[in-house]
């Protein structure tokens, strides 16, 4: 009688996982990984960091950083200085290489050029010289 009211939760269903993959050498979280695991992964990036606008060296800016030029008056064409920066935007993008959402800092003109292009593989997968500069040091 006492077997009749005896929880399931005692008897053990241990499986082992199995997987015929091979485990991946790096991860897809970039800050988790080691660096010399990515040395060895990822080419050498022939052009370097951003020198002077290094917020772009953390996202796909297309080349584009900060601007200066003048405001000029209507009336004694008084000029002052003042700066346009880009517009960025922070979206998740869909991978079809990953099959998942990655979220990155992206330009409003580079957005523009993964829609013309056809998604966001495709922007990155470009092997212009100039699309490699633009796409930058991350």
């Amino acid at each position: 009688m006492a077997a009749l009211f005896r929880s399931s939760r005692s008897i053990c269903h241990c499986q082992r996982s199995f997987s015929t993959s091979v485990p991946r050498a790096v991860s897809l979280q970039w800050d988790k990984n080691d660096p010399e695991a990515l040395a060895d992964v990822l080419p050498p990036y022939p052009y370097g960091p951003a020198r002077w606008y290094k917020q772009s060296n953390r996202g796909l800016y297309g080349g584009q950083r900060k601007q200066f030029g003048n405001n000029v008056s209507g009336d004694f064409e008084v000029k002052t200085r003042r700066t346009w920066k880009p517009n960025i935007f922070t979206r998740k993008l869909f991978s079809k290489a990953l099959n998942r959402h990655v979220q990155v800092h992206v330009s409003a003109r580079v957005l523009r050029t993964i829609d013309k292009l056809g998604g966001l593989d495709e922007y990155l997968l470009g092997e212009k010289e100039a699309r490699i500069k633009q796409l930058g040091i991350s």
